[in-house]
């Protein structure tokens, strides 16, 4: 397949394979070898490339995805020989040893002034933290970034000509061979009329489980990348409820207004949602679908009484989301069928919103344990109404309306979480993994509700 981007300012029009890997054709067709690869899976953003003035994993993306775009290497920040402000700043401030990590932090670190010009060093050191680094301790780099935060950066924003814009088109079938095909529909309309045609397929938006699978050995004959239809992206405000397209990224979501206002615990819980490029990328939708136990953004969902729109051609229904996710990686829904809305009910009865996770690292941590608590106390101290969910303790988000109840009518002393925490491990049905042992999940989600006597 032909796609057509702009790297660097230079227009280019490249023949790939179709799932072909964008730090692949940076590295190896076009030579720009700033670009690193460390993990191939997401996990240390040594890849991290900007695409349309924001970053992505180019180890995580397929070529389809470029097309149209403008891309920003390491190679493009420079201007008429002379170094960013950024890169000026790791070299004074002694930022680089190796060098290995240098090109995606400083990608990242440009992306994270960008979207907030004078961060705090905990704000530097959070949006960092998906950039693995194993010479410096991470200091100088936030002494490098910090002192750059003053400067009106020259963030570059080059145009897409009019070539790269008539050449795309709504309907473009990307093809490598007959049985391995990528459709890239920008309506529900053209989405509809590809399931017709293709009795099996693939339908993603952000991708970043997919490069994993396909590095795995998973294949699939026909992908649909549903990130260009514009109905499954954004968030409204309907009154006491809150609608999220599925195709919304994850950081789009931490962002957004409405959200922190109205739900302050998705917020926590999204921001330990992979790094801070990860998040660019992954779509709330995305973390749904995958129905894994572990998903970061499921136990809020679950204590919001969300509500997931569901649509095919001919119908639409609404289910609970505990209703949709049936078990490890399997939903409800049914051929022919997409996510399109997911509905969330304003937890305006809650003044206490409380989201913690226990993983084997402090950053893009798959977590062992994680919990999800609303409660709303009184100004005596006494818990009026208490909801609680637990996440990889159990084949799905673990619920328990018993413990819900039993601290109703009483505050929080550790005696009477400590009654709570004893329940909690009778509700939770761990296994054992390589992360941990089901044992260890087991203490560990009774503990965690110890630590809501912070609000005591």
């Amino acid at each position: 397949m032909k796609i057509s981007f702009i790297i660097n300012g230079k227009n280019t029009e490249i023949d790939v394979p179709y799932d072909r890997r964008v730090i692949d054709i940076i590295r190896e067709d076009l030579g720009l070898t700033g670009t690193k690869e460390g993990c191939g899976s997401g996990e240390c953003s040594g890849c991290t490339v900007m695409v349309n003035n924001e970053t992505r994993l180019s180890c995580l993306m397929l070529a389809h995805q470029i097309d149209g775009k403008h891309i920003t290497t390491i190679e493009g920040l420079s201007q008429k020989g002379e170094l960013h402000p950024l890169q000026e700043a790791f070299i004074k401030y002694g930022a680089v040893q190796c060098g290995f990590c240098t090109p995606g932090m400083i990608m990242t670190a440009l992306d994270i002034l960008k979207k907030n010009p004078k961060p705090s060093r905990e704000e530097i050191r959070k949006g960092i933290s998906g950039n693995l680094c194993r010479c410096t301790g991470y200091q100088k780099i936030v002494d490098a970034i910090e002192t750059v935060s003053s400067y009106q950066l020259p963030f570059t924003s080059y145009q897409l000509p009019v070539s790269c814009e008539t050449t795309r088109h709504a309907s473009r079938i990307y093809q490598e061979k007959i049985i391995k095909k990528v459709f890239i529909p920008e309506t529900l309309e053209e989405l509809w009329k590809i399931f017709e045609e293709e009795p099996s397929w693939l339908i993603y938006a952000g991708g970043t489980d997919l490069l994993v699978k396909i590095r795995s050995g998973f294949s699939v004959n026909t992908m649909i990348s549903i990130e260009k239809i514009s109905k499954l992206k954004g968030i409204k405000d309907c009154d006491d409820k809150i609608w999220i397209g599925p195709s919304t990224t994850i950081n789009q979501i931490i962002c957004n207004p409405v959200i922190k206002k109205e739900l302050p615990l998705l917020v926590k819980a999204l921001n330990e949602l992979g790094g801070h490029n990860i998040r660019n990328m992954a779509t709330i939708g995305g973390n749904i679908c995958t129905a894994s136990p572990a998903g970061d953004s499921l136990t809020p969902l679950y204590l919001f009484d969300t509500e997931l729109k569901i649509r095919s051609e001919h119908s639409v229904r609404n289910i609970a989301i505990e209703d949709f996710i049936k078990g490890p990686g399997t939903t409800d829904l049914k051929d022919g069928e997409i996510l399109t809305g997911i509905v969330i009910k304003k937890p305006s009865d809650f003044n206490i919103h409380h989201f913690e996770k226990v993983g084997q690292r402090k950053s893009l941590a798959i977590s062992i344990a994680s919990f999800s608590a609303l409660l709303r106390i009184n100004t005596d101290g006494i818990i009026e109404k208490s909801r609680f969910a637990w996440g990889s303790v159990g084949p799905t988000i673990i619920r328990s309306k018993e413990i819900d109840k039993v601290l109703t009518g009483k505050n929080l002393s550790i005696e009477n979480l400590k009654a709570a925490s004893e329940l909690a491990k009778k509700a939770v049905r761990p296994v054992d993994d390589i992360r941990a042992s089901g044992e260890y999940r087991r203490n560990v989600s009774g503990n965690l509700m110890l630590r809501l006597a912070i609000y005591k």
